[in-house]
Order: C-alpha cells, then sequence, then structure tokens
C-alpha cells in the first residue's frame, strides 16, 4: 500500500515535469525515420543522441506534443509526430480486405507516417513505382513500405502503368527537344556540379530533354543520360552556327581582375574539385570560358576554374587594408558574394548531418558557405539564431540569415537571403539545395527572425 506522503510527492513530481504519466505500463513507440533526442521538450534543447528509423522504446510520458522515451541509454524528448505507437514490424494492415496496385504519377511522391502532410516524410517513391495499397483514410492511402506501412496522397496515383523518366525507351514519346545556348556546357553524372562531368555540349548542340525536374534537365547523352543547367537550354535554337564554338580561342579571351584576397583556382567546376592555388587581390587573369557559375582561366601551364562572383573586367583600387589570406572573421565581405557562392551549389542534395560540399543540411548548408568567406558560425540552426546579430525582416540584406520553426517550438530551419524576398537553402532530401519565396505561405507562416554576421 502506498502512503499518502509517497503519493504526495509522486503526484508533485510529475505535475512539476509536465509529464503526463500514460498509465502504469509504459506504451511501444516507433520512429518512422532517423530523429533527434533532446535534453528538453522544443527543438531549442540541446541533440543528445539520434534514434535511429524503425527504433522501438517505452514511451515513458508526454510533454506537449513532445514525447519522453529512453534511446542509447539517454532519456530526453522526441517530437511525437516522428512516431507511431507499437513496433514497426508487428503493425497491423487496416480493417481493409483486399488491396490493389496503384502507379505513382508525380516525379517525386512523399511517403509520410500518417494520413496528412503534417506527419513526417519516411521515404519516397519516383515516377512509375508500383505500390500495394492495404487500406484508405480520407485522400491518402495506406500502403506497404519497407517492412511497414506508409501514407500517399491517391491524388498522385494511377491503377494503369506510369512510363518513369529512368531510362526506359517509353520517354522517348515525353521527350522534348531543346538547345544549348553556351559553349563547352558540361553533362553531368547527377544533378549538382559536384558530380562528374561525362563530356560537353557545343554552342546551338541539340539534345532531347526526358525531365525537367529542379534546376537540371535530364537528357539523352551518348547511348544513356546525363544532367546539364537548365539555365542554358532554350526551346528555340540560338542564332549562329552551332558548328563554330564561341568558347576558347585566343583572340576571344578576356582580362579581368580579382575581387578578394585568397581566390582558390580549382582543377574542375565546383567546390569538390581540389585547389591548384589561389589569386591574390586585384591579380590579371584571362578568362577563356565564361559558362555556368565557374568561370575557366589560364592557369600556370594550364586551366583552372574560378567562382565567376569574385572576378571583374575592372581592376579593383587597392588598399592597405586588403591582404593575400583569406579574410578573417567578421571582415568585410558583400552580400551578394555570399549568394552567389550559395547559388553555385544549387542543385546538391540534402542529407541530414552533412557539411558540404556535395551534400548538405540546412545549418551545414549555412555554415560551409560563410566558412568560405572566413565568418566562423556555430552548427546548428538553433545556435545560429541564438549567437548572431538580430535584425527586423524589413531590414534584410542580401547574405543575411533567415530562420524558421519546424514545429512551433523552437528554432529548426535556416536559409540565406537572397533580396527581392528569395532565400536560398538546403531544404529536404526530395529538393536538395534550392531556392524558394520568403512570403510564400508556409515559409512567412513558419518565419522565426532575421540575423547577421
Amino acid at each position: 500500500m502506498i502512503s499518502s506522503k509517497k503519493m504526495k510527492f509522486a503526484v508533485t513530481t510529475a505535475a512539476a515535469t509536465a509529464v503526463v504519466c500514460t498509465g502504469a505500463l509504459a506504451a511501444n513507440v516507433t520512429s518512422t525515420t532517423d530523429v533527434n533526442v533532446r535534453s528538453g521538450p522544443g527543438s531549442s534543447y540541446s541533440v543528445l543522441t539520434v534514434m535511429k528509423k524503425g527504433t522501438t522504446t517505452s514511451q515513458l510520458g508526454t510533454s506537449g506534443s513532445w514525447a519522453k522515451v529512453t534511446v542509447n541509454g539517454k532519456t530526453g524528448y522526441v517530437y511525437s509526430k516522428y512516431l507511431t505507437s507499437g513496433s514497426s514490424s508487428s503493425s497491423t494492415t487496416p480493417s481493409t480486405t483486399s488491396s490493389k496496385t496503384v502507379y505513382i504519377t508525380a516525379s517525386a511522391l512523399n511517403v509520410r507516417s500518417g494520413p496528412g502532410t503534417s506527419y513526417g516524410v519516411v521515404g519516397g517513391l519516383s515516377k512509375g513505382k508500383s505500390a500495394t495499397v492495404v487500406g484508405t483514410s480520407g485522400s491518402w492511402y495506406k500502403i506497404k513500405y519497407g517492412s511497414g506501412y506508409g501514407y500517399i496522397s491517391s491524388k498522385y496515383t494511377s491503377s494503369s502503368a506510369v512510363d518513369s523518366d529512368s531510362g526506359s525507351s517509353s520517354t522517348t514519346s515525353s521527350s522534348k527537344t531543346m538547345y544549348c545556348t553556351v559553349s563547352g556546357l558540361n553533362v553531368r553524372s547527377g544533378k549538382g556540379t559536384s558530380y562528374a562531368s561525362k563530356g560537353t555540349l557545343s554552342y546551338g548542340q541539340q539534345v532531347s530533354v526526358v525531365n525537367t525536374s529542379s534546376y537540371w534537365y535530364k537528357i539523352k547523352y551518348g547511348s544513356g543520360y546525363g544532367y546539364v543547367g537548365s539555365k542554358y537550354l532554350s526551346s528555340s535554337k540560338p542564332s549562329g552556327s552551332s558548328t563554330t564554338p564561341v568558347s576558347a580561342p585566343s583572340n576571344k579571351e578576356k582580362t579581368m581582375y580579382c575581387t578578394v584576397s585568397g581566390l582558390n583556382v580549382r582543377s574542375g567546376a565546383g567546390t569538390s574539385y581540389a585547389s591548384k592555388g589561389t589569386l591574390s587581390y586585384g591579380q590579371q587573369v584571362s578568362v577563356v570560358n565564361t559558362s555556368s557559375y565557374w568561370y575557366k582561366i589560364k592557369y600556370g601551364s594550364g586551366y583552372g576554374y574560378v567562382g565567376s562572383s569574385y572576378l571583374s573586367s575592372t581592376k579593383p583600387s587597392s588598399g592597405g587594408s586588403v591582404s593575400d589570406t583569406t579574410p578573417s572573421t567578421g571582415g568585410s565581405v558583400s552580400g551578394s558574394s555570399i549568394v552567389s557562392y550559395a547559388k553555385s551549389f544549387l542543385g546538391c542534395s540534402y542529407v541530414y548531418g552533412a557539411s558540404g560540399p556535395s551534400s548538405f543540411d540546412c545549418s551545414g548548408f549555412t555554415q560551409y558557405v560563410y566558412k568560405h568567406f572566413g565568418k566562423s558560425i556555430p552548427r546548428s540552426s538553433a545556435s545560429q539564431y541564438s549567437s548572431c546579430k538580430k535584425i527586423s525582416k524589413s531590414s534584410l540584406q542580401p547574405g543575411d540569415l533567415v530562420f524558421f520553426t519546424n514545429d512551433g517550438s523552437g528554432v529548426g530551419h535556416v536559409a540565406i537571403y537572397m533580396g527581392n524576398g528569395q532565400i536560398i537553402h538546403a531544404a529536404n532530401s526530395r529538393r536538395g539545395v534550392c531556392t524558394d519565396s520568403l512570403n510564400s505561405s508556409y515559409y512567412s507562416s513558419h518565419y522565426v527572425g532575421a540575423g547577421r554576421y
């Protein structure tokens, strides 16, 4: 029998910790994705460990929308929308007795842990993939997914097979003809400048585009496929002869000057390529190709690549404060330079915990971009917000950071402001590094604040 004194202590303790007891026997919960276990019930608290997708543990209690759990020997809080009741291996099918097969009609469809966009994303299905439907909930289908189940929106499915863009001959009928508007355009093995070049396109060259998603177009190339920057293709053929390249004869070279100190000259058009050396402030170079965000220059006995935003056709004025090293933390860096550098990563993939150079998460991306300019900022979005100089939304300038909440309980996402109401960020695993409008319904409603370093 429990004494009244002990019972009073137990009630007082429960009230103080704001944990609601769910019963004498704790319920099991399973994570639907990799999710942080935090020291308190909110995204502003420090991360103790990571609860891997499919991990099942006992729910010790709740605090608002956060569940108290023990993972990897650490007790903390997990946002409950990324949890499902019971074990993933023992999930039961809905009462619907018959299943059916549907096909995905969207280029990339999220599979969620519940029937609605407020539920966490547990994976994805590409166009043309089949899914086995075991039940319905409103306009959402419950499907078999991996070793368990997930939910997809029924509006992006069809009962008949759908052609995909994954390389089958069926893409021919839906492809469209376009033309290259620059010379020497790299055809890459993936959607991003970090992927290897499979070859180049000449000015005016005709290509067959089979997929136009994101900032990269998938084209037929040789006996397979490749990716090119969408901004360099046009539906109409450019003027001039496609047999006459415009990219590198000596009489077409132009002289430009470096506008920063310690600018890396890389072996390829991307930050993942090795540095061959550096340029000093005001140094003169000969540019032989100006395609993409990277300029090809003569360097030593060969060639190299530099970020186009750091070269100018006019020689910068000399100044005693300019050195031949990377600018120190807090140095004067133009916001447009930050934005231009950030844009060179458009199309790179999103990977949780990644910090570049070919994959990023949101705060890894902002930290990587700022580091290029000698600015050292914390790793997490919450820490970046807490340590920056706060500014009003109306005072935003290109290069500033903007912060958002994911669940209403603290900062959980960060982006770089580009100007004109636009942001660039590592959005999610489906979209990677991309741009969005700060004034869109989602980002305006999840906006927390802005800061400057």
